[in-house]
């Protein structure tokens, strides 16, 4: 008895199947189950999907600003370069009024070097230059701006080396008048501006505000024809045997980035 209180329902299902198979009759009744229970299933997976729409959302929130961090990274990298660029056309300009100065070179061996440092205080006006001895540079040479003579080299070390400015209250250099060939010295004055006097010039003798004066190579201390100094004032001064004449270099230091440096041959 108890046999057959299983083997009937197993005999019934499986005659279901088959004729479920072969006729479809019970497809309407399966639907209509199925329509049913589909809210149940809808709230047996509502906590999943729940869960997996939470994890996706701060997922989606860590990539944003993943994405964001990297897309700033990238902005920063690229007005670093704009920057580069720019400091490197700027340098360019720069070089190239260097090269194409008011006056001509008149050799055609010669260096570029960049300033490192200027000092400024009134008794020791000098600049240091990213070049030394490695470079071949050596005491005596003479540099020069866009617009005129900056200096001359007076110590070097293997990685640096260090011009003596125009200025400079120990700086002495023979000069000519650029308009009539008046001959002088010049030797920088002492004071935080940066000016020359020429010395050694006589009251009757034709100087000017506005004349240029140029470097002499009287004693061969310094190339002939460089741009030195404008005269800014002249003046004849009592008990004096000479003209009080007073310069301003040609070559102003406050924007010089690079210096051109004469080779000494």
């Amino acid at each position: 008895m108890h046999f057959f209180k299983i083997f009937i329902p197993v005999i019934i299902a499986i005659f279901l199947i088959i004729f479920d198979y072969k006729f479809s009759y019970l497809n309407n009744i399966r639907q209509n189950i199925a329509t049913l229970v589909s809210p149940v299933y809808m709230l047996v997976s509502l906590p999943s999907k729940l869960y997996i729409w939470i994890d996706e959302q701060g997922t989606s929130k860590d990539q944003l600003l993943s994405n964001n961090q990297n897309l700033n990274l990238e902005l920063l990298k690229l007005k670093a370069r704009l920057q580069q660029s720019d400091a490197l056309i700027l340098e360019n300009k720069k070089l190239s009024a260097l090269l194409k100065a008011s006056y001509t070179l008149a050799q055609a061996r010669f260096s570029v070097a960049r300033i490192e440092r200027i000092s400024r205080s009134r008794l020791k006006k000098q600049i240091v230059i990213n070049k030394g001895s490695n470079d071949r540079l050596k005491v005596g040479q003479v540099a020069l701006g866009a617009q005129g003579m900056v200096g001359q080299i007076t110590q070097v070390t293997p990685t640096h080396a260090h011009i003596l400015m125009t200025s400079d209250p120990t700086q002495y250099i023979p000069v000519k008048n650029a308009r009539n060939g008046i001959q002088g010295m010049s030797q920088g004055i002492a004071e935080n501006q940066y000016r020359m006097r020429v010395k050694f010039i006589e009251p009757k003798l034709d100087i000017k505000v506005g004349d240029i004066f140029l470097s002499s190579a009287l004693g061969g201390k310094f190339p002939d024809g460089y741009p030195v100094g404008k005269v800014i004032r002249v003046e004849q001064h009592k008990n004096e045997s000479f003209l009080h004449i007073v310069l301003e270099p040609l070559q102003q230091t406050q924007n010089l980035e690079f210096v051109i440096i004469l080779d000494n041959q």
